[in-house]
C-alpha cells in the first residue's frame, strides 16, 4: 500500500457523507456514541498500522510544466490561516516564504484568530490591497462568505486549503481547493487505538467545533471504530479556539464521567497541552493513553519522552506550504485551466515505537523528511523552471 495513494473528490465526498450519517445514526443526544457494528481484523489491521509508521518513498509533485514566471515576480499572495495558534501552520508559512521566494512572489501573514470577524478582516484586507493570491488554511468557506465572494468578484484567485469538499462552494474559475487530510488522520488515529487495545478501547476524542470540517474529521474516526472495532466505546468531547482556556476543566469533565476511559485523544497538536492538563486535573495521568492529530515538533518530543502520548498521527505541513505555492502560480498563469492538479497530502502515524528514527529538530521538521525524501521542493522548481 502506497502511503501517497491517490485521494479523488468522490471518495472525499462519499466517505464524509458516510460519517456524516454515521454521527447522526450513533448518536445519543448525550454526546457519548458506541461502536456496535463492524469486526476487528487484528491482523489486517495490524498490518495497516505498521505501514502508516513508516515514512515515504516519494513526495506526490505534479507533472505539468509552468509557463515563464516572470509575469509572476514582485506579487504580494496574502496567508490566511484560520489560527497562528496551530503549530502546523508555522511550518507552511515558513515553506510558502521559502518556495514563492525563489520566483520573487512576496507573502503576507494574516490572523484569522479563529473568528469569522478576524478571518472576514484579514480577507478585506487582501482584496483591498489589491493582492495577487489569497491562501485561506483551514478555513471554512462558510465563516467568511461575503468576503471570500467580494474577493473572487475583485478577480482575485482564492485557494481554499485543509478544509474537506464545500459543494455549496465547488472550485470553479479564481476560487481552488487542496483538501486536508484531516479524516485520514482521525482514522489513522483510530486504527492505532483499536490494534492497541485489542479491540476493547474506551475512548474519548476532544474535537474541535471551529467550523464543519473538524467535525467531519472525526466522524470518519467514529465510522472507522463502527467498522472495526464493535467492542470500543467513543465520547466526544466538543472544544474549541475560541474556548481554549475551558479545555483542561472540560477534558477532566469527559474523564469523570467516563472513569473507564483509557485512551484520550486531541484532535489537533493545538489542543494537546490543555487536553494534558485536563487529563491531571482529573487525577488520570497513569491511566490513559494519549493520542493526537496534527502533529508537530513539540507534540513528537513529548512523545519521544513519553510524556502523555503514547501516538501521534501529522501532516507534512512544509510539503503543503510547496504545494500550496504550486497550485497558487498555476491560477496566476492560468495554467491547467479552471482545474488544479490534485494534492495529496502525506500523512504519517507516530507511536513510541518509531519515534527514536525520527530526527526531532526543527531542521528535520522544515524540510518533510518525516514523510518521505527532502528532494520534492527540487521537483517543484524544475517545474517552475528555476534551478
Amino acid at each position: 500500500m502506497s502511503l501517497f495513494r491517490t485521494d479523488p473528490r468522490a471518495r472525499r465526498l462519499s466517505v464524509l457523507a458516510a460519517s456524516a450519517l454515521l454521527l447522526a445514526a450513533c448518536s445519543d443526544g448525550s454526546g457519548e456514541d458506541t461502536a456496535t457494528s463492524g469486526t476487528t481484523s487484528s491482523g489486517p489491521l495490524a498490518a495497516k498500522v505498521a505501514q502508516l509508521e513508516q515514512s515515504g518513498d516519494s513526495y506526490p509533485v505534479p507533472t505539468g510544466q509552468l509557463p515563464g514566471l516572470d509575469g509572476v515576480a514582485g506579487t504580494t499572495v496574502y496567508y490566511v490561516p484560520i489560527t497562528q495558534q496551530a503549530p502546523q501552520f508555522a511550518v507552511t508559512e515558513a515553506a510558502l516564504a521559502d518556495a514563492f521566494g525563489k520566483v520573487g512572489v512576496k507573502l503576507q501573514t494574516c490572523n484569522g484568530n479563529a473568528t469569522p470577524t478576524g478571518i472576514a478582516a484579514c480577507l478585506t484586507q487582501a482584496t483591498k490591497a489589491r493582492a495577487g493570491a489569497i491562501i485561506t488554511d483551514a478555513v471554512p468557506y462558510v465563516l467568511a462568505a461575503n468576503a471570500f465572494d467580494a474577493a473572487i468578484a475583485a478577480g482575485i484567485p482564492v485557494l481554499n486549503t485543509n478544509q474537506s469538499p464545500d459543494d455549496a462552494h465547488p472550485a470553479a474559475g479564481k476560487l481552488g481547493y487542496i483538501y486536508a487530510a484531516g479524516a485520514e488522520m482521525m482514522v489513522a488515529a483510530a486504527d492505532w487505538i483499536i490494534n492497541d487495545s485489542g479491540g476493547k478501547a474506551d475512548v474519548i476524542i476532544n474535537q474541535s467545533t471551529d467550523g464543519p470540517s473538524p467535525v467531519a474529521y472525526v466522524a470518519a474516526a467514529k465510522a472507522e471504530f463502527a467498522r472495526e472495532c464493535p467492542g470500543c466505546t467513543v465520547t466526544i468531547n466538543e472544544i474549541s479556539s475560541a474556548n481554549f482556556s475551558l479545555i483542561p476543566s472540560s477534558t477532566s469533565s469527559a474523564l469523570l464521567k467516563n472513569p473507564n476511559a483509557g485512551y484520550v485523544v486531541s484532535e489537533f497538536d493545538q489542543y494537546l497541552q490543555p487536553t494534558l492538563g485536563g487529563v491531571q486535573q482529573a487525577g488520570r495521568i497513569a491511566a490513559v493513553k494519549g493520542v493526537s492529530g496534527a502533529a508537530q515538533l513539540a507534540g513528537l518530543q513529548m512523545l519521544s519522552k513519553k510524556n502523555f502520548l503514547y501516538a501521534s498521527v501529522g501532516q507534512a505541513s512544509a510539503y503543503q506550504g510547496w504545494a500550496d505555492a504550486d497550485a497558487v502560480l498555476r491560477m496566476l498563469t492560468g495554467t491547467g485551466g479552471d482545474a488544479l492538479a490534485e494534492y495529496t497530502i502525506p500523512i504519517r502515524l507516530f507511536t513510541r515505537d518509531n519515534i527514536g528514527t525520527v530526527e526531532l529538530t526543527a531542521g528535520a521538521e522544515a524540510s518533510g523528511e518525516w514523510f518521505g525524501p527532502s528532494d520534492y521542493t527540487t521537483a517543484f522548481l524544475t517545474l517552475w523552471g528555476v534551478g
